[in-house]
């Protein structure tokens, strides 16, 4: 499960510089690359979302209950 939430973390930030290689390039070509790779980022990053969401539910990932308030 770890490394699963790690690839997608990467691949998020591989499909970023992907994306910023194409606001480099400029023209037309790389406006349809940046806007693609743009895309794919959301796309992953609302999938880790709601697959860490899921995770929880079912008891997979659990809160560490930490606490910032000084307890006596």
């Amino acid at each position: 499960m770890d490394y699963f939430v790690i690839a997608i973390i990467v691949l998020i930030f591989f499909f970023l510089g992907a994306a910023v290689i194409g606001l480099l390039k400029g023209g037309r070509e790389g406006s349809d690359k940046m806007f693609k790779a743009l895309r794919m980022r959301i796309i992953l990053s609302v999938f880790l979302f709601i697959f860490l969401l899921f995770a929880n539910y079912i008891g997979w990932i659990e809160p560490n209950n930490f606490n910032l308030l000084p307890t006596q």
